[in-house]
């Protein structure tokens, strides 16, 4: 196990790429979902998502049945997608393009989904923009009424058009936002594939930056890290956890109810994912182990991440993962779960098909587990990716059946999914209308076997 000491800081192949350009106001306006998995009516299937949920309901009254929900739809390019969990607190932060401009924008919802609030725009210093698409998302972490998000900014001079990183925070949850500074002291970037994780005490970041110059092995860049104790308004001198890694993966980083930060990461020379962990106690990274061991070499890009989540049952503390492979023989997405904080993985079980790619997923109480990602569409055949998800009741010994939640014919990916009071509920982006990229909700119901489910967004006016 490599290991690299911190206390001295003060710390305890597939890819589908979704082009998008435009925004405009939308007007909220809640859709009533299909049961999830069901087959789709003719009408559905001839009129696309709004035939597919329902005739929207008229003008909502304040507080009534039909109250108006603020889930926002880009007309034209919804680029990010990022949401984080507290209870029924979920903070969303996504991302627009417009004629070439990148916007980011906040919403809160307090009832698990139900309603949001207004959108409110996150800017970083003047003179900057994002930079930002699906596979590389402007990250939000939050605690209480503290806020954080972190995203990589646009520069033309760099290859990709990948600049530094910028940073805000909000200190009344969300209602406003400032710059702030950045967790990179490395200035110059391009810094990407970013998480974000907090448990109120310490704030955690890790990126993907080559500020060493070029890497040792082709296709790779180091994996940095820093953090804050301050709620993010100034963070620690950055520190190199994995000098090589995949150039273009994202990581996932949880705490867990220590306080011990794990990142899953995809490495190099196998090109598979591996796990680490900096102790709360000693400050100490240790790599900890491979997720998913399926000597897998690839030496481009394969824009491949994974899922990660963390809980405590009874008295394990367990750690559930969705990792994806392309490897010809192996090819798919597939779900492990350790019991020994990260040591050792239970032998990996497919979800899906082999051309299943991008995945996340959560944990509840009682051992329920969510998983969702994307695949080419089995069930119409049409050679469109969409969203499917499945459910464990058991800690991850036994998976229900993938039902697809996106709409039929659209092309879908890169879902999310989080553990609410009020249940499971997905979000992932697809192509709407007019070839628009828009963000699409779900909320799941893992009990029922139907997995009845509400689908909402922002429709126009």
């Amino acid at each position: 196990m490599r290991a690299f000491d911190l206390t001295r800081l003060g710390l305890l192949s597939r890819l589908l790429a979704l082009a998008a350009a435009g925004t405009a106001p939308l007007i909220p306006n809640p859709l009533r979902g299909e049961q999830i998995g069901s087959a789709p009516s003719a009408a559905a299937a001839r009129s696309g998502p709004t035939a597919q949920g329902g005739e929207a309901p008229g003008p909502a009254s304040e507080g009534g049945a039909h109250a108006q929900h603020n889930m926002s739809r880009a007309s034209n390019g919804v680029t990010s997608l990022d949401i984080v969990a507290d209870g029924d607190r979920l903070q969303l932060l996504i991302g627009r393009s417009r004629d070439g401009r990148a916007t980011l924008w906040h919403q809160v919802s307090r009832d698990g989904g139900k309603s949001w609030s207004k959108e409110v725009e996150v800017q970083g210093q003047p003179g900057t923009s994002p930079s930002v698409h699906r596979g590389s998302d402007a990250r939000i972490a939050a605690w209480h009424k503290t806020l954080v998000a972190v995203w990589t900014t646009r520069d033309d001079a760099n290859r990709h058009g990948a600049g530094p990183m910028a940073a805000a925070r909000s200190t009344d949850g969300g209602k406003t936002w400032a710059p702030a500074e950045g967790p990179a002291d490395w200035t110059k970037g391009p810094h990407a594939f970013l998480t974000l994780a907090s448990d109120g005490k310490t704030w955690h970041a890790a990126w993907l930056d080559s500020r060493d110059g070029p890497p040792p092995v082709k296709g790779a860049q180091a994996l940095r890290y820093a953090f804050s104790t301050n709620g993010g308004a100034s963070w620690s001198k950055n520190v190199t956890l994995d000098d090589v890694t995949c150039a273009c993966c994202w990581s996932v980083g949880q705490v867990n109810d220590r306080g011990d930060f794990f990142v899953l990461y995809r490495d190099k020379k196998p090109s598979d994912m591996s796990i680490g962990v900096v102790n709360h106690a000693t400050g100490q990274w240790t790599r900890l182990a491979t997720v998913g061991a399926f000597d897998w070499d690839f030496p481009g890009c394969p824009h491949i991440g994974g899922g990660l989540a963390i809980h405590s049952h009874g008295k394990e503390r367990l750690i559930h993962a969705v990792v994806g492979t392309r490897k010809a023989e192996s090819a798919g997405l597939y779900y492990l779960k350790s019991s020994d904080a990260g040591r050792s993985w239970m032998a990996p079980v497919r979800l899906g098909d082999a051309s299943a790619t991008h995945g996340d997923l959560t944990v509840a109480k009682g051992g329920r587990v969510a998983a969702v990602f994307d695949m080419i569409d089995p069930e119409i055949n049409d050679g469109t990716q969409a969203i499917y998800a499945t459910f464990s009741q058991d800690d991850g010994a036994r998976w229900s059946e993938a039902r697809r939640l996106s709409s039929p014919g659209k092309t879908a990916s890169h879902p999310r999914v989080v553990s609410t009071r009020s249940g499971f509920v997905a979000f992932w982006t697809e192509t709407g209308e007019e070839k628009e990229t828009v963000l699409k909700m779900k909320a799941l119901d893992s009990v029922k076997v139907g997995m009845s489910g509400r689908e909402r967004l922002r429709a126009e006016p």
